[in-house]
């Protein structure tokens, strides 16, 4: 990677654009263009786009796809940023225990095309076709020790494994027990304590923004070693 600027694309999967998901991940554009990255960021609500179609034209012998799905819409543009991206970091909100349903579609399309269906002379499956380095940055309502009770290490977690082995290296970072509303009064919202998601956001939130600048420049550091 020496005398090549390192390319950064970091995509928000959350609905709103400056609140949790989207401080983490101007952490990690910013600790990642400290390193000398080129960052962006796509905020995927502002689109239009569907989750697969299997339609296979990824999976059609000597296919011109080039790693990238074919369905036309207006997603297509920001997958041909991941495919040239050295780095993808995805940032969601956990709603009922996944990302949202924009993150999984991206992440169907984004790494369908990427995942081989073929073996090789040796009757061995090909290996994925691009290599990068990748992350996932979840944010959520619950706080750290139910991670484990609600096995969201596992639920979670899924989504992690399947970026590390499609692109060789993903790291989870989870944000827990976040702030969610600018004004808790307005909400039938009882099961919350305000005062002490106010007092977790204060002293906490910070470290969490400080571990998403962190990880930017760590996978700046895994792409120029």
């Amino acid at each position: 990677m020496e005398n090549k600027t390192v390319k950064a694309l970091l995509i928000n999967g959350s609905p709103r654009k400056n609140k949790n998901t989207a401080q983490m991940l101007a952490k990690a554009a910013e600790g990642a263009a400290s390193k000398g990255a080129q960052v962006e960021t796509v905020n995927l609500y502002e689109l239009q786009y569907c989750g697969c179609t299997s339609c296979f034209a990824c999976k059609l012998k000597d296919a011109r796809t080039n790693g990238i799905c074919a369905v036309r819409d207006a997603l297509q543009p920001v997958l041909e940023k991941a495919v040239e991206a050295d780095i993808v970091i995805i940032g969601t909100p956990v709603y009922f225990s996944d990302v949202t349903g924009m993150t999984r579609s991206f992440i169907e399309r984004f790494v369908f095309p990427n995942f081989s269906y073929d073996l090789d002379a040796h009757g061995n499956r090909l290996p994925p076709r691009l290599r990068k380095q990748t992350a996932m940055i979840f944010t959520m309502n619950i706080p750290e020790p139910a991670l484990e009770q609600w096995k969201y290490d596992i639920l979670l977690g899924t989504s992690v494994k399947i970026m590390e082995h499609n692109f060789g290296h993903c790291e989870g970072l989870y944000v827990c027990d976040t702030y969610q509303f600018n004004d808790y009064s307005r909400y039938a919202a009882g099961m919350f304590d305000e005062a002490a998601k106010r007092r977790h956001r204060d002293e906490h939130f910070p470290t969490d923004l400080q571990r998403g600048y962190d990880l930017g420049c760590r996978l700046v550091e895994n792409t120029t070693k």
